[in-house]
């Protein structure tokens, strides 16, 4: 008997119950507070948490608009790039 897989095809409307991923996952946006996550790091992981410490190179995403709520370190020999069309707000308290 054959052993049958499930399979999306792009541009479908696919419903899971559960995605495991092995490598990175890309998107032109995601959705949700990101209260549920859980192993990221400064540098890559930044807007609406508190803390925020950048120890390796970033940058803002070009064509959008980022909002950081502080305070923010970067630290020494970091290099955090906003490209000409990205639009970026740095709010501390």
């Amino acid at each position: 008997m054959p052993n049958w897989k499930k399979l999306i095809v792009s541009g479908s409307d696919a419903a899971l119950s559960s995605l495991n991923v092995t490598n990175a996952v890309t998107a032109s946006f995601f959705v949700g507070d990101g209260s549920g996550l859980t192993g990221i790091t400064g540098g890559g992981g930044f807007g609406f948490s508190n803390p925020i410490s950048m120890s390796s190179d970033t940058s803002a995403t070009a064509g959008n608009y980022t909002s950081i709520h502080g305070p923010i370190q970067i630290n020494s020999n970091v290099t955090f790039t906003i490209p000409a069309t990205a639009e970026v707000k740095i709010e501390t308290f």
